[in-house]
């Protein structure tokens, strides 16, 4: 067991040094994130960060899966295989093959390995990898290639960056500029009216790289601000769920709503200072949720939706809450969030 601070020892240096001596190992990171990355012989098999990409998020931006069947995955893995991964779960039902879960898990890692060397400041515990452990990817990752590509990446981050809420057009032709694929894969998306953060989670890139290659191609004069700006509606989600969290970010986010995260009812009293037009609610007390943010002034006129597998009861009626029936099917979630959209 070796515990320590980002004081005392870079995250990458450990990982190194573990990868190295061959070592099967977790190691946890605490600071202004959590984090979790898994070795097999000092190879990697698994990293995250919360808040962070859940792997869920990542079948459903690169097209591997739906919305409907991650939620459904992830039902049956708490019902049935509480043990099984993920994806090693949606591999053995056939959904996906190894290198589509490879393809998912290699961007959820190096987005997370990116993440966690820009950190200063936390604490980290690398500790034995126990039996049983999660092995999520068919073959183990080189960890030193993806510390290489990791810090890259996080070099260019800190390069520059666009700001997540800035709109973009584009204002020459973009064939006459040698563009890498990457670039090319988020100005498919860019259509003068989709603020960064919409353009970064249709990519299917990580967000953070998706700011730096609009800020390069922004630098270089291909883009420009857009004069024009949409009113996007803003949505606050309050739910216990991470995966619910993170699929409505992505859905929402990809269809010109403006999405705040809250992880608990505290940060969700704190953020209806910005009054967001709706406010999704999901989990055992939703009810509590409802009554306290219907009691603030601010969240008297949110429209407020409930996700659950049935309407809401008698006690949420004077709440005046609606309805988001569960699992989430994308086009009744959009349906019923349209008049939130100015002039609805």
């Amino acid at each position: 067991m070796i515990r320590g601070s980002l004081a005392e020892l870079e995250l990458g240096e450990l990982l190194r040094a573990l990868a190295a001596a061959r070592k099967d190992a977790v190691v946890t990171f605490q600071g202004r994130i959590y984090g979790r990355v898994h070795l097999l012989g000092g190879r990697i098999l698994y990293a995250r960060t919360e808040p962070g990409p859940h792997l869920g998020e990542y079948l459903v931006r690169l097209g591997h899966l739906s919305l409907e069947e991650v939620q459904e995955l992830v039902e049956r893995q708490g019902r049935e295989n509480p043990g099984t991964p993920l994806g090693a779960l949606a591999l053995e039902l056939g959904l996906i093959g190894e290198e589509e879960l490879k393809e998912a898990l290699t961007a959820q890692v190096l987005e997370a390995l990116a993440t966690l060397l820009g950190e200063r400041e936390g604490s980290f515990l690398a500790e034995p990898l126990a039996e049983g452990s999660q092995v999520a990817l068919p073959q183990t990752l080189d960890t030193e290639a993806l510390l290489m590509e990791a810090a890259r990446r996080l070099d260019e981050w800190r390069r520059g960056q666009v700001d997540p809420e800035e709109v973009l057009h584009l204002v020459e032709d973009p064939t006459r500029h040698p563009l890498s694929p990457e670039a090319w894969a988020v100005l498919e998306h860019l259509d003068g009216v989709r603020r960064a953060r919409s353009v970064a989670l249709l990519s299917g890139l990580s967000e953070e790289e998706v700011y730096h290659l609009l800020h390069e191609m922004k630098s270089r004069g291909l883009l420009r601000p857009s004069t024009l700006l949409a009113e996007d509606p803003l949505v606050l989600v309050l739910a216990e769920s991470g995966v619910v969290r993170r699929l409505l970010l992505y859905l929402l986010e990809a269809h010109r709503f403006r999405v705040q995260l809250a992880k608990d009812l505290e940060m969700a009293l704190r953020l209806l200072k910005e009054r967001p037009k709706g406010i999704i609610l999901q989990g055992g007390k939703a009810l509590e949720m409802a009554r306290r943010i219907r009691a603030h002034p601010e969240g008297r006129l949110a429209s407020l939706y409930l996700v659950s597998e049935t309407p809401p009861g008698l006690l949420f009626r004077p709440l005046r809450v609606l309805h988001l029936p569960k699992p989430l099917r994308a086009q009744e979630v959009l349906r019923l969030l349209s008049p939130l959209r100015p002039g609805s």
